[in-house]
């Protein structure tokens, strides 16, 4: 699926508190980005967020990372993760 471009996509995921722009950055301390000392389960290429999403919802004992190549994506995918939990 395509998606277009979202001028604004970039700077409204920089204000978010979660996300990272460079991940590799934390290898080796993962969980310390959490709250909750719990699994933690990674989704590569995200896309727009509904299978994480749902997964996390019904699986509150479980940090989840979803990370995607397109930043747009994950806008989308943050949108979704806040409404959804």
């Amino acid at each position: 699926m395509r998606i277009r471009r979202k001028k604004w996509a970039r700077p409204e995921l920089e204000k978010c508190d979660y996300y990272l722009e460079n991940p590799i950055q934390n290898k080796g301390k993962w969980k310390e980005q959490f709250q909750k000392q719990q699994p933690i389960h990674l989704e590569l290429g995200c896309g727009k967020g509904d299978f994480i999403s749902k997964l996390a919802s019904r699986n509150p004992n479980i940090n989840y990372i979803a990370m995607d190549i397109k930043c747009d994506m994950l806008r989308i995918c943050k949108k979704k993760s806040r409404t959804r939990i």
